[in-house]
Order: structure tokens, then C-alpha cells, then sequence
């Protein structure tokens, strides 16, 4: 009984008839899905994440975090290095998805060699690739200065990977967020320019 096909008032019986899902109401068509929209973070400390082993999924790049302005991060032009400064920090862009789908670029640290060990990077890195075999998690451990990795007991199938490029993920991802000149804003305000 379809209710837009009545010129009558339904009595209830009738009313809740017509309101109850078919048996078949699953396999009625849902349209066309979109893929989701990359975020950009930390691998997730709620949600277990794979990381796409491929080099095609690995993005060299610039990474410049504003903690000034809640911690916005943006991609940069590796010849604005200099005029980013401290700021400007070198990373590998990795693809992961958590165990219910939703794809996440995360930042792999690409260490300097003259730097002193950092736990943090350090743990993360480790996190990462581990993540490409297994189903990982990580927690930050404030007391130990470094990441705890947290793996899946159970078998959570394989990863529901992004059907994009890498290339179409970061763009969609940072698509706002390049500093690709000079006239960027933020390099304006770091060199004290209206």
C-alpha cells in the first residue's frame, strides 16, 4: 500500500500497514556512494587503522602546522622552506583507513640525521609501519614520552581501501590549505607584511 496513492483517511490498522517495511526493503536500490573525504591526522587511538603498504601511496612533502590558528596544518612548496622556517617540516604523507572505512592521510616524520632521537617520531614511524601488516591503534603514553601501539585480537578483515589516486586524496584533503607563494597569508605574517 503506498500512502501518497490515497484520497481516503486510513484507519490505524491500516495507517500502520502501510508504514511497515517491505521484507525486500534492504535490497531496494540507495544510489550512487561517494567516497568519503580524506581527513589529515594522527593514526586514530579509538579506532583500529591499516596503512597502505604501496609506494604509490607514499607523498613526500612540506608540512607547515599554524598552532596559532588551532593548529591548521597546510602543504608547502618546498622552495618557501626558508621563509617558513621552524615551521616547515618535512613528512611522508601515508594513506590509512580505520576499521570502519574512512580514509586518513597521515604524517610519517622523515627524521634528520644530526637530530636526537625523539620518542615520539620515533614510536609513530614504528606505529605506521606496523600498521601496513596489522590492524593498529595507537595511545599516547604522556609518562613513557612516546606512542603505545594497541593491536586487533580479533580478525577485522581487509582494509576498504579509497578507490583515488594519492595524488587525488591530498588534493582533496588540503585542497584550502597549500602555500604554494609567496603572498600566502601566513608567509606574510611571518615576515611582518600587510
Amino acid at each position: 500500500m503506498n500512502l501518497s496513492d490515497q484520497s481516503t483517511p486510513l484507519t490505524t490498522e491500516s495507517l500502520l500497514e502501510a508504514l511497515r517495511l517491505p521484507d525486500n526493503f534492504a535490497q531496494a536500490p540507495t544510489g550512487v556512494r561517494q567516497p568519503l573525504r580524506p581527513t589529515f591526522g594522527k593514526l586514530n587511538k579509538h579506532r583500529f587503522s591499516r596503512v597502505h603498504p604501496a609506494p604509490e601511496y607514499k607523498y613526500p612533502t612540506i608540512l607547515v602546522t599554524d598552532k596559532d590558528n588551532m593548529g591548521e596544518t597546510y602543504l608547502a612548496a618546498p622552495n618557501l622552506i626558508q621563509r617558513l622556517g621552524s615551521m616547515a617540516k618535512p613528512k611522508i604523507l601515508r594513506l590509512a583507513v580505520d576499521n570502519a572505512g574512512v580514509p586518513r592521510l597521515v604524517a610519517e616524520p622523515i627524521p634528520a640525521p644530526n637530530d636526537r632521537l625523539n620518542l615520539w617520531n620515533d614510536s609513530m614511524i614504528r606505529a605506521i609501519y606496523a600498521g601496513e601488516t596489522d590492524w593498529v591503534r595507537v595511545e599516547p603514553n604522556r609518562a613513557a614520552g612516546q606512542y603505545e601501539h594497541i593491536f586487533a585480537k580479533g580478525n577485522l578483515g581487509e582494509p576498504q581501501w579509497p578507490e583515488q589516486s594519492m595524488n587525488e586524496l591530498v588534493l582533496e584533503c588540503f585542497k584550502d590549505r597549500i602555500i604554494q607563494d609567496v603572498n600566502h597569508p601566513l608567509i606574510r605574517q611571518l615576515e611582518g607584511r600587510a
